[in-house]
């Protein structure tokens, strides 16, 4: 389980629980992107492919394979943005989106079922019944990402992470290398980023 505050928005509190153990990544394709023919780094580049995976997700506010997202927003109205995407609608059965209030004891009080989710890339909720507006954050869980399999992730993706941690393996034990996302992972990821307008 991975849990981070988003640094821009400190109203809200998320929580990635991965439902798989697979990695959103096929290692001889990254094997074959930083020209790799043989086995003696494959537990370096399957961890720097891993490194490359999670900063596709941060970078670009998704969930590569499905995750169970939990968003507890401090403060809320009657339309929430959801921040990591795409809604995995498939994953709706297995797992529904659950809508809670937290009540100042603790306790979690399920929202009425005036709402719905807008699905897709950028899933948002709406929500219908004021009166239930009270409590001091609101819970949201709902399943995030492209499916259960890597090869689920668009190609442009799984090309990205696979530039990114050839990047990392032609940069290891260099003390002054270029930081951040590789070019090509760079420009991928900047197609399936959200963009906030002020």
């Amino acid at each position: 389980m991975v849990s981070n505050t988003d640094l821009s928005d400190t109203r809200m509190h998320i929580t990635r629980a991965p439902l798989s153990t697979d990695d959103p990544f096929t290692l001889d394709d990254v094997k074959l992107h930083a020209r790799v023919s043989f086995d003696d780094d494959d537990p370096d580049l399957v961890l720097m492919a891993r490194t490359a995976a999670r900063e596709i997700e941060a970078h670009c506010a998704l969930a590569l394979m499905t995750q169970i997202i939990t968003v507890t927003f401090t403060e809320w109205g009657c339309v929430a943005p959801l921040p990591i995407g795409p809604l995995d609608v498939v994953a709706l059965d297995d797992h529904p989106i659950t809508v809670q209030t937290r009540e100042a004891d603790g306790s979690l009080v399920s929202w009425p079922q005036g709402w719905w989710v807008d699905a897709g890339r950028y899933p948002v909720l709406h929500l219908t019944d004021r009166q239930f507006m009270d409590g001091t954050a609101l819970v949201v869980t709902y399943p995030a990402g492209f499916g259960s399999a890597a090869a689920s992730i668009p190609e442009d993706l799984q090309h990205a992470i696979n530039d990114q941690a050839a990047a990392f393996y032609d940069q290891r034990g260099a003390e002054d290398g270029k930081q951040g996302l590789s070019l090509a992972a760079s420009r991928i990821a900047a197609r399936h980023r959200r963009v906030a307008v002020a």
